[in-house]
């Protein structure tokens, strides 16, 4: 399971900034400090402060500002846990304006696109410009989405988008050190690399984004993207009203005894969330549980799939692990988590309670029973965009967000045989097609990559 982890990212006289990441939406946020003159700020910081404290402490500085990028529409903002934890002034800092820090200075520039209000920081020694931090205003080979506003604004902020990366940003030199919230895996934005910083240079000369000089081409590269979790439409509205504050600790998870959680979702809907392995969900799991490894992006699925407070139910993995799941969920205000099942599902099953189990197979065995006529449903959960560079002949294309609508289209009296790109995705549709009442179910296991290896023949329009 992937873990945050802060990097030393410009070491020595210069000022120390250190890169926390929350993988699992693929967004990065930095301590920005001056160890000489004991001072720091955070941008873009998520919910769990305890980090920035914590590498605020093994640095000797003070937390005294707090600055978004932007209104964030995929993880709760931090700001108010930072002030409410060490003081830390929170108010907007406006486009043009600037604060201290230490020696150096932190500039304030209006970078549209992303989000109409959307700003950059621009970190300064003296007048020498140091490092940007470009939110989704620039992204390490790409840009954020210009469309979470609407369909009515997006080519408008595309075009904003142009004109920050063409115009506002031109003057700025190449050697200045680029670090962008948005990622690699972050529904914000694709195409972009899971780097967590580059330089204005290196995009000039690689960025699709910066290399492109007509604007048509641009929105249109721009406006290619996929889709984003349901929970992103309440985020702003979140953001802008703000949560209950945690404090500087994580809340305790509650450990409930299968009797509980068996109450929990009878009588109050509570929905179970699996963090193994699909593997060893598929050996043996609750009935009607969501299947969401924690080594994948669980929260944007755990947002995708349940609906806001809702309550939750963890089981699986070890103690760290589900304290990890816990933090992820927080990241994007899902506090509605009634505790984890003690003992896992062999404590479910020991308790004399009901489990199920899915049977698995390889891309090998899926071609053989395409090639035998066998009969069975072939589902394939990828994205449109995967599905249309290629797919398995016959396979029916339901991406994992509608599997539970349009489950009804599946024939019942043959098996479904749900594959993805790598088997994590064909976990969660598979333990979703069980809550539909399908009961012959295979979850394909293999690498979709397998099958152009195996020289098998794909659809795919044209």
């Amino acid at each position: 399971m992937s873990q945050d982890f802060p990097v030393n990212a410009m070491p020595g006289t210069g000022p120390e900034i250190r890169v926390l990441r929350a993988r699992e939406l693929g967004n990065s946020s930095f301590l920005v400090a001056d160890p000489g003159g004991g001072e720091a700020l955070v941008i873009d910081p998520f919910r769990d402060v305890d980090q920035y404290l914590q590498e605020a402490g093994e640095l000797g500085v003070k937390i005294g500002r707090a600055l978004d990028t932007h209104l964030h529409n995929d993880f709760v903002s931090g700001c108010r846990e930072l002030a409410a934890a060490t003081g830390a002034a929170i108010e907007p800092l406006p486009a043009g304006a600037s604060t201290p820090l230490g020696r150096f200075t932190l500039r304030s520039l209006s970078t549209p696109g992303h989000t109409p209000d959307h700003l950059g920081y621009l970190l300064l020694e003296g007048e020498r410009p140091l490092a940007l931090f470009s939110g989704g205003a620039l992204m390490v080979g790409s840009i954020a989405r210009t469309d979470l506003f609407g369909p009515h604004l997006a080519v408008h902020l595309a075009l904003e988008a142009f004109r920050t990366l063409k115009v506002r940003l031109r003057g700025l030199p190449d050697d200045v050190a680029l670090y962008p919230t948005h990622g690699a895996g972050s529904f914000c934005g694709s195409g972009g690399s899971r780097a967590a910083q580059s330089t204005l240079g290196q995009e000039r000369s690689s960025n699709p984004f910066l290399t492109t000089e007509e604007l048509m081409p641009f929105i249109a590269r721009a406006l290619h993207q996929g889709r984003y979790p349901d929970y992103y439409r309440g985020m702003a509205d979140l953001n802008r009203r703000g949560v209950p504050l945690l404090g500087r600790e994580l809340p305790a998870l509650k450990p409930l005894r299968p009797f509980q959680v068996e109450t929990l979702t009878r009588e109050r809907g509570a929905a179970v969330i699996d963090i193994r392995s699909p593997a060893e969900y598929d050996r043996s799991h609750l009935p009607g549980s969501y299947s969401i490894g924690g080594e994948g992006p669980l929260s944007a699925w755990v947002g995708w799939l349940i609906e806001g407070g809702r309550p939750l139910v963890l089981t699986g993995g070890t103690a760290e692990q589900q304290r990890l799941a816990q933090r992820q969920l927080l990241r994007i205000g899902y506090d509605s988590i009634a505790g984890v099942l003690e003992g896992g599902v062999e404590a479910w099953q020991a308790a004399g309670l009901p489990v199920r189990s899915f049977e698995t197979a390889e891309i090998a065995d899926l071609a053989t029973w395409i090639l035998s006529a066998e009969p069975v449903t072939v589902l394939d959960a990828r994205d449109e965009d995967e599905w249309v560079h290629g797919h398995a002949p016959g396979a029916l294309h339901v991406y994992v967000p509608d599997v539970s609508a349009r489950a009804a289209e599946i024939p019942r009296e043959a098996p479904v045989a749900v594959h993805c790109a790598s088997g994590y995705r064909a976990a969660i549709a598979a333990s979703l097609l069980e809550q539909a009442g399908l009961t012959r179910i295979i979850r394909i296991a293999g690498e979709w990559s397998e099958w152009d290896r195996l020289h098998l023949a794909t659809t795919a329009p044209g």
